[in-house]
């Protein structure tokens, strides 16, 4: 934004870091801001100038908050987002089906329409939904994605991209599936920044052949969750300015000019974190990682944290020990042997990188 914002559109084309941008753009809580109509739109500075940061509340507030908002108001400012209307602002959270969604829809400049899936959350509901990707065949955000198009952009005319980082990620390629030929039609690209992939029947369905040559996915060199499930799609590897889990951190990617700082095909390799989760899903059925999950979550709400964030306060692991020590035994049990089997394949992948 510092670099290029003052370019618009009709100077420099749609490109895949404006993709990145409107994506990042999605975390934003901008419901207080925006419409949930798609009639009555609003620019991107007027949104900012009615933004007031101290009214999200702590618990609502993502990993990337801070810089969230710095970039919102450079957007704002700039020349190239800062007339861009949203409208269709959408947050969706239910702790009975496990599910948590937010979609945002951006009018560019050039004529075109893009929707962008927020990612995972903070909280406890948001992350078990992911879990879920890997012993259910449509999570219920997925579901709701899909919804999300069909319901509000029959008989549009102009082109659409739609994309999301992280989980969004997932769930606009799902959505580019399954929604209605009529709008697919109008599908220009689907964008996945480090999205988790999907089971197998997804991965060899027509719908997904249908889209594949419309799917641009980016991973950071050092990928875990786009790693997760099946996926069989030509990742682009981008270089970070970090290491380990913080390189799914969007901000920390690297940029030149209008694209990504590509890395090589010769120094792309996949990490030990990467096999050791790959190899622990291949060796459970739905039935083990259905139990798993469950259970996992129950102790994690048993021990009254509601975020994840929250895990990294030490005064929780006690309570978690506890709520762990009050889980029935089957759920005790499923526990332990999927922890086993981590060990296992973390010791297998640990020999192998050697």
């Amino acid at each position: 934004m510092d670099w290029r914002g003052d370019v618009p559109f009709s100077v420099s084309p749609f490109n895949e870091v404006d993709a990145l941008i409107l994506c990042q753009f999605a975390y934003v809580k901008f419901e207080r801001v925006a419409s949930d109509s798609f009639t009555n739109t609003i620019a991107v500075a007027d949104a900012y100038k009615n933004f007031k940061i101290g009214a999200v509340p702590e618990n609502d507030r993502a990993v990337t908050f801070a810089q969230d908002n710095i970039l919102f108001c450079k957007m704002a400012e700039s020349r190239r987002f800062g007339n861009m209307l949203i409208s269709g602002s959408c947050n969706m959270f239910s702790q009975d089906e496990n599910m948590q969604f937010a979609a945002i829809t951006c009018m560019l400049d050039d004529g075109s329409v893009f929707i962008a899936f927020r990612g995972t959350d903070g909280t406890m509901v948001g992350w078990k939904e992911d879990f879920m990707m890997s012993y259910v065949q449509e999570i219920p955000s997925q579901r709701q994605a899909v919804s999300y198009l069909n319901e509000n952009f029959k008989g549009i005319k102009c082109p659409i991209r739609i994309g999301g980082h992280s989980k969004g990620g997932n769930l606009a390629v799902y959505a580019s599936m399954f929604i209605d030929k009529e709008i697919q039609d109008k599908l220009t690209e689907v964008y996945s920044f480090d999205g988790p992939g999907f089971r197998d029947e997804i991965v060899d369905s027509e719908s997904y052949k249908a889209v594949q040559g419309k799917i641009h996915s980016f991973v950071p060199e050092g990928t875990v969750v786009s790693m997760l499930l099946n996926s069989d799609i030509q990742h682009k590897y981008v270089r970070n300015s970090v290491s380990g889990l913080m390189q799914h951190v969007s901000f920390n990617w690297m940029v030149e000019r209008d694209r990504f700082d590509y890395l090589p095909q010769s120094e792309q390799k996949t990490g030990r974190i990467n096999k050791t989760l790959s190899g622990l899903i291949s060796d459970l059925d739905d039935k083990e990682r259905e139990g798993f999950v469950n259970a996992l979550f129950k102790a994690l709400e048993n021990s009254d944290a509601s975020t994840i964030y929250e895990l990294k306060d030490l005064k929780k692991y006690p309570a978690f020990i506890k709520a762990f020590s009050k889980l029935e035994p089957d759920e005790q049990s499923v526990m332990k042997d999927v922890l086993k089997k981590a060990i296992k394949n973390g010791k297998n992948s640990l020999f192998f990188d050697k």
